[in-house]
């Protein structure tokens, strides 16, 4: 996955990037096709902005989050965006029950037919 961090307004340190690429290791453990993720810090008057913008197959997903702390604005963005994304691969899942087996079928039968 690329990951492509930018400032705006703002210099990104080398421990704020190491900060962000901890925090998207656990976006990245889930199993499906993310092609790239975009984290953009912005810093305006004594606010600092966070926007989160990720790509995948047949999915963008956009968070943001401000605090005053810039770390703080970090995680919360990340974690919004990783709350949508487990949203969404929820909703890609089947939740209807499969088909029976022909066992089970025998079984339900037998216990109908013995009431």
């Amino acid at each position: 996955m690329e990951k492509i961090i930018a400032g705006r307004h703002m210099e990104v340190t080398d421990d704020m990037k190491q900060a962000i690429h901890k925090e998207l290791d656990a976006i990245e453990g889930c199993d499906y096709k993310l092609t790239s993720v975009r984290v953009v810090l912005d810093k305006q008057k004594t606010w600092h902005y966070t926007e989160v913008i990720l790509h995948g197959k047949n999915v963008s997903i956009e968070s943001k989050a401000k605090s005053k702390d810039p770390y703080a604005s970090m995680a919360n963005a990340i974690s919004k965006t990783e709350k949508q994304l487990k949203k969404y691969l929820d909703k890609l899942k089947d939740h209807h029950p499969h088909k029976l087996s022909k066992e089970t079928i025998a079984k339900r039968n037998r216990l109908s037919a013995a009431k």
